[in-house]
């Protein structure tokens, strides 16, 4: 597709430098809250300076997506996934910046073995079975105590369930949409509106506070610092 019409998600800044770049293909996310592989070889990390180069590296399976190697340059990334290079030893986490651009950072090992997933739909199976479905597309058999909105922690790449984060009051969440965009909130309340209007929610950010859509919070650990 033409640089120019590249979705917002995409954080690159020399739109007019070229004409065209890769679009992202169908796959665990959709394409307006992906980037393609190659162009995060090519553009924002820069370990290749052609589309050639990057088709190189990943043929040569030296590029792993949450743990599994990928070698298609389409293949969309996007949204807490983790990007690794087994050779170099790096590995980046994919983060949403405060302009609602997703943005890579560097994290260390451990960290790279595990990831937040957000539910985005529960239901039940033929047979009474819980599903849970992610925002990365994954699915998941579960009880019944957890709820939309809430995030999970998995490990890499087998994702085994190693904890759950609710979305009750207290809880620290990123925002990933909207104007407030990369910031980290405290939640403080979920507001439900009538006439099917989404739910809003309260959130505290340092000694302020606003009022958000709560399908644009994404519930994380005390610990994370967002984007560097």
């Amino acid at each position: 597709m033409k640089r120019l019409a590249s979705p917002k998600a995409i954080p690159i800044r020399d739109k007019k430098a070229r004409t065209w770049i890769t679009q992202s293909s169908p796959g665990p996310h959709p394409k307006k809250h992906s980037i393609a592989l190659s162009v995060v070889l090519r553009d924002i990390l820069k370990v290749a300076s052609t589309l050639g180069e990057a088709r190189q590296i990943l043929a040569h399976r030296m590029v792993e997506v949450d743990g599994r190697v990928r070698v298609e340059e389409k293949f969309p990334v996007g949204l807490m996934d983790v990007i690794s290079f087994q050779k170099s030893g790096k590995h980046y986490r994919i983060l949403v910046d405060k302009k609602g651009r997703l943005t890579i950072d560097e994290v260390k090992k451990d960290e790279a073995s595990k990831k937040l997933l957000r539910i985005v739909k529960k239901h039940t199976a033929p047979g009474g079975k819980i599903t849970y479905t992610f925002h990365d597309g994954r699915n998941m058999l579960g009880d019944n105590h957890m709820k939309v909105g809430d995030s999970i922690v998995v490990s890499l790449p087998k994702a085994d369930m190693k904890g759950h984060l609710k979305r009750d009051k207290g809880a620290t969440c990123l925002v990933v949409e909207g104007k407030h965009a990369g910031t980290i909130v405290k939640l403080k309340d979920i507001i439900k509106r009538a006439g099917g209007k989404p739910p809003e929610a309260l959130v505290q950010h340092d000694k302020d506070e606003f009022i958000t859509v709560a399908k644009y919070l994404f519930v994380v650990d005390d610990k994370f610092e967002g984007a560097g």
